[in-house]
């Protein structure tokens, strides 16, 4: 959700002479980056490139983005492509939503672009030769529902062994130009769903959208749900692809789906006010959020299905460096069907100093497995994976100790667990009488001085400090000059020698 900013708030670049905002000269930049590497291939004398191989480069990357979400009954694939399934007895099929028709294959305003090609689902279906009936349902913008279209379609379906159901957002309900208030998805097109699944319950519903869109209140409407997203210009092809078992889904979620735009976390402090917008949610953002706080999600970060099976095995970790791992894990298609898992790796920290997530994702793999095959996969985890960014070192900072590193197919769906310890990065600032006892405790040079005072008490050379927990409870967050507070006399004597001390053994 963009940010209203004023002028104080933007960050200025000076280029030949111009002050333009920073991102922007970011922007111009990659775009001239871009144009410098197409150069040689543009400066050919009637350079054409090859737009064949440019679609094929597009169809096997949509391929790989569809998500399945659902595939209750294994409703899919379908058995109607005669390429696919030439011994099968073909399904009926009813293909309802005018996406089918006119694909939204791209987003809005400046992300516009004219492809070489365009192949919508329907045009696949008749170059395949694969026979359905079309009603589109609906128009696609955000009018009224018109009853004659919703009569069609509710007929067409009447009639079918199958129906595909292509909803999703039109351009009108989303753009980089407006935030959405909601992530329902027009009310006309979930009206129509309810009245398809009265009149056919074997429903599959591929939804076109660019950002997340509410599953939960229609899901029970439907048998198979694909997540299409916007797939581009060879979207139709590749979702044929999908849906009549040529290939199968292997795209896992990007985005988890809550059940109400109200358990986001960054609600609480959008539309702002006044002209200003707070990302009051930091780094609790999406599964960081919802994971780390247990809230329940529709479906999780790193979701996806398959018509295949696979499992998780021999899960381990082996540091590699003072603050750096390597994991391995076997994956083994337990299917019949050959196809694709993405095997996700997630870092979780131990006690910090900080407020950090419950796990994040820190590495992945896509592994393509013939039915029953088995294969060891690995991914390095750098020193980046483990760190977080310090605002006291203004800098990443890994600290000291055992971290849990979590294998897995989703954010919530982990095979194993294993643990790394790890030495830190050493990192230190100096310690002065405004550090905190708990930060002089931590420090390697304060650990000790901490122990001299403790020894020094125990000998009667300075007061004792008090130890229990309620003691401590006080002590660590407090600076040390604070002492007297809880000493008098004596807290300052301890707070003088440890300054002392630490001069010394610092120098």
């Amino acid at each position: 959700m963009p940010p209203s900013y004023t002028d104080d708030q933007i960050v200025y670049a000076v280029r030949d002479g111009l002050i333009i905002p920073a991102q922007l000269d970011r922007m111009a930049q990659g775009m001239i980056d871009l144009v410098n590497k197409t150069r040689a291939a543009m400066s050919i004398d009637n350079y054409r490139f090859d737009v064949d191989a440019h679609d094929e480069v597009a169809h096997q990357a949509a391929i790989e983005s569809i998500v399945m979400l659902k595939n209750d009954d294994a409703i899919l694939p379908l058995n109607a492509d005669p390429v696919a399934n030439p011994s099968a007895t073909p399904q009926k099929i009813a293909v309802i939503g005018e996406f089918a028709r006119t694909p939204r294959y791209q987003g809005g305003g400046s992300s516009h672009i004219t492809p070489t090609k365009m192949t919508s689902f329907l045009d696949t279906l008749a170059e395949r030769g694969i026979k359905a009936d079309f009603a589109p349902g609906f128009t696609l913008d955000l009018e009224p529902a018109d009853p004659a279209l919703e009569s069609e379609a509710v007929e067409t379906a009447k009639n079918a062994d199958v129906v595909l159901m292509f909803l999703g957002l039109p351009e009108a309900a989303e753009s980089e130009g407006f935030d959405r208030d909601t992530l329902d998805m027009p009310a006309k097109q979930i009206a129509l769903l309810e009245q398809v699944a009265a009149a056919n319950q074997n429903v599959v519903v591929v939804l076109s959208n660019g950002s997340v869109a509410s599953v939960a209140p229609w899901a029970k409407n439907a048998k198979g749900i694909l997540e299409s997203c916007l797939l581009g210009q060879a979207g139709g092809p590749a979702l044929a692809d999908v849906i009549f078992g040529q290939v199968s889904p292997s795209g896992k979620l990007a985005q988890s789906i809550p059940l109400d735009i109200s358990d986001d976390p960054s609600t609480l402090n959008w539309p702002g006010e006044e002209g200003h917008v707070d990302y009051g949610e930091g780094v609790f953002v999406g599964y960081r959020y919802y994971d780390t706080y247990g809230k329940v999600v529709d479906y999780p970060f790193g979701y996806g299905l398959s018509y295949a099976t696979f499992e998780i095995a021999d899960v381990a970790a082996a540091k590699t460096g003072a603050n750096t791992a390597t994991v391995t894990a076997t994956v083994t298609n337990t299917s019949d069907v050959d196809a694709a898992e993405t095997v996700q790796v997630y870092v979780a920290p131990g006690k910090a100093d900080v407020a950090r997530p419950k796990h994040e994702l820190k590495g992945f793999t896509k592994v393509f497995l013939k039915a029953g095959e088995s294969k060891t996969v690995t991914i390095d985890l750098d020193e980046r994976a483990f760190a977080y960014w310090s605002e006291k070192y203004n800098d990443w900072h890994v600290e000291a100790g055992e971290y849990a590193i979590e294998v897995g197919v989703s954010s919530r769906d982990i095979a194993d667990t294993v643990a790394v310890a790890l030495d830190g990065d050493g990192k230190t600032q100096p310690l002065t009488e405004w550090s905190t006892y708990g930060e002089w405790e931590a420090d390697p040079f304060g650990a000790k001085i901490v122990a001299a005072v403790a020894a020094a008490g125990e000998a009667g050379e300075l007061t004792k400090l008090p130890d229990n927990a309620m003691m401590r409870m006080f002590l660590n967050p407090m600076p040390i000059n604070s002492l007297p507070t809880l000493l008098g006399e004596g807290g300052k004597k301890i707070a003088q020698f440890m300054v002392d001390e630490y001069a010394k053994l610092a120098k």
